[in-house]
């Protein structure tokens, strides 16, 4: 089985090098038209879905059997943003469950009229998961994103959903999308402190280290922010790829879409 995850970069007006609106929209279906012919595929978790490009996301998952799961709206500085879970269409994957998860102080998931942005964040955010049965397997998938300008939201953040996976009795567990940090770096070493439970999958058995999950259109900068947090006694069961175009105007996004396969 596999997960995709891609970032779709919901902001609209932008300036050169940064590709127009439609082509990236263009480029972004075209992308997920090749990815999504993979029947293995069953998940799909994409970030930065906003009311400027959720229709098309919407249609290119229908034409694969994909349904997309509820919608827990976040408030940020531009537009609400959703953080999308979509699962294949089939009689052998049985939905359990979906669940948001806020990421500052509250308990619960609340209403756009009601969030408070905590721990200096930009903006409200949540990890979505969703829980299912396939092949006889239980799974939690959870879809993230993190804060891109707090140090203390992006740890707690990622600290309370690991946290969360713990208490769901699965076969496999992770969460995966756009971390705003890099996997070797001190945010994720002060969260593997707190929670031992669980490793980065940040590296595939083919991976070239020259190949960045965000490229940031010509940016020379070697980031992969783009990976998931999985089980550590289970580690082996996974593997990671980046989908990368031959030539970077033929992105959809500032980021490229990952795929996790489970074994």
């Amino acid at each position: 089985m596999k997960i995709l995850s891609y970032n779709i970069y919901g902001v609209k007006n932008t300036t050169f090098p940064i590709p127009k609106w439609n082509e990236r929209q263009k480029n972004i279906e075209k992308i997920l038209n090749k990815e999504l012919k993979d029947n293995e595929i069953k998940v799909c978790c994409f970030q930065e879905v906003n009311k400027n490009n959720i229709d098309l996301l919407n249609d290119i998952l229908k034409r694969y059997n994909f349904k997309m799961l509820k919608k827990f709206p976040m408030k940020t500085q531009l537009y609400n943003q959703y953080n999308i879970i979509a699962i294949k269409n089939e009689m052998n994957v049985v939905l359990k469950d979906v669940y948001c998860l806020p990421h500052g102080r509250d308990i619960e998931y609340k209403s756009v009229d009601k969030q408070f942005i905590d721990y200096g964040m930009s903006d409200y955010r949540t990890t979505v998961f969703v829980y299912f049965e396939y092949g006889g397997k239980k799974y939690l998938i959870g879809n993230i994103h993190t804060d891109y300008i707090s140090t203390e939201g992006k740890i707690t953040a990622v600290v309370k959903s690991l946290n969360y996976m713990d208490g769901i009795n699965a076969n496999y567990k992770m969460i995966l999308g756009d971390m705003n940090m890099i996997s070797h770096m001190s945010e994720v070493y002060n969260i593997l402190k707190q929670n031992g439970n669980y490793v980065t999958l940040s590296r595939g058995r083919n991976f070239n280290v020259s190949d960045n999950s965000w490229h940031g259109y010509g940016r020379k900068e070697q980031v992969n922010v783009d990976f998931a947090f999985v089980e550590k006694n289970i580690i082996n069961s996974y593997d990671y790829k980046i989908v990368k175009q031959d030539n970077m105007v033929k992105e959809g996004s500032d980021h490229r879409p990952i795929i996790i396969s489970i074994e």
